[in-house]
């Protein structure tokens, strides 16, 4: 049996990769956040950006002062958590609490500093155990339980999903050590409950505070690949990329240069004849592109698939494409399935 490939093409959409609006303002509030986080200023982390249900108020523990943790605990809950790499927490010996098994934001065991502090309940105590948190050379004897500081364990080996791994992601990526301090935002009309709305919105702007949503960063960070390798082939250098979506799998072969690029072709072919197609095509670069997705197996409907994940702002696909440094892609939205010939 012989398999061919006839890659007739009616016509091909040309998809533009420069930001969106959308992307443009996401990409402003990561940006604006940084800096105020790099500068020593605490933000605030929503869960919606426009219409936001809870805050907190984010800052990096090795720079806490008395008056950023008195000021935390003035418009918020007063309930502080300290976000953690699960590792750092190990080496503490950060335990997890009775019955914290929520999978996003596991809490351990409070602490205070085991020095230096009175009760441990002032700004000033919580600050010295917030930067004793931070501290790479502390040890699991620096601290005692319980006390008034609850640490978050983070799983840094996935994609920011909650506040707790988005803060610790904002505040590392800020230059700071990767511990953060975060708290909710009580309302200031209504002080017994959480602000929300319009009431977080003015809260963050009234006191001069980046607003950025958990969802900013996770759209904002390059898309996690399950497979993900550089490479030469005689037609240049390569790379093979594979990522997931709810549409199904991804599996991107970029042959030549992609940094700056624009028009450049991509075509979808089946995932088992992805390196066949290498050859056939004189064009460079270009962009091959597999797609096994998860609701159906006609190749009309991956094409479909394929042009709007493409087209959407913010989808991983996109991202990715974005990530290369590619301007535009020309894809082509007509192609004749591979056909099994006797």
């Amino acid at each position: 049996m012989t398999v061919m490939y006839e890659a007739e093409t009616m016509f091909a959409q040309l998809i533009n990769l420069t930001p969106t609006c959308a992307e443009r303002g996401r990409h402003a509030r990561i940006s604006a956040a940084t800096a105020a986080l790099a500068a020593g200023r605490g933000v605030v982390l929503c869960d919606d950006i426009d219409r936001p249900c809870r805050g907190e108020i984010v800052s990096a523990a090795d720079s806490a002062t008395a008056q950023t943790i008195a000021f935390t605990v003035r418009h918020t809950s007063g309930f502080l958590q300290v976000a953690l790499p699960a590792e750092r927490c190990a080496a503490l010996g950060l335990t997890a609490q009775c019955g914290a098994d929520d999978p996003t934001d596991p809490q351990c065991v409070s602490v205070d500093a085991a020095d230096g502090v009175g009760t441990g309940i002032s700004a000033a105590d919580r600050t010295t155990t917030a930067r004793r948190l931070a501290d790479i050379d502390s040890t699991a004897d620096a601290f005692t339980r319980p006390g008034h500081l609850v640490p978050v364990r983070v799983d840094t080996d996935r994609y920011p999903l909650g506040f707790a791994d988005t803060a610790l992601h904002l505040v590392t990526a800020s230059g700071h050590r990767p511990a953060a301090v975060f708290a909710t935002v009580v309302g200031t009309a209504n002080p017994t409950d959480l602000a929300t709305g319009p009431d977080l919105t003015r809260f963050a702007k009234r006191h001069g505070l980046p607003l950025i949503a958990v969802g900013d960063i996770a759209l904002g960070a390059s898309p996690a690949t399950a497979f993900d390798s550089h490479f030469e082939l005689p037609a240049g250098p390569a790379r093979m990329a594979v990522i997931d979506d709810d549409q199904g799998r991804w599996t991107c072969l970029f042959i030549g240069e992609m940094d700056g690029a624009s028009d450049v072709p991509l075509w979808g072919v089946p995932t088992e004849h992805l390196f066949a197609e290498v050859g056939a095509r004189s064009r460079f670069p270009h962009i091959l592109v597999a797609a096994t997705c998860h609701d159906s197996t006609e190749s009309r409907d991956h094409r479909n698939a394929l042009i709007d994940r493409i087209g959407t702002s913010h989808s991983t696909l996109r991202r990715l494409l974005q990530a290369t440094g590619l301007e535009s892609v020309r894809v082509d939205v007509d192609m004749v399935p591979w056909a099994d010939h006797l």
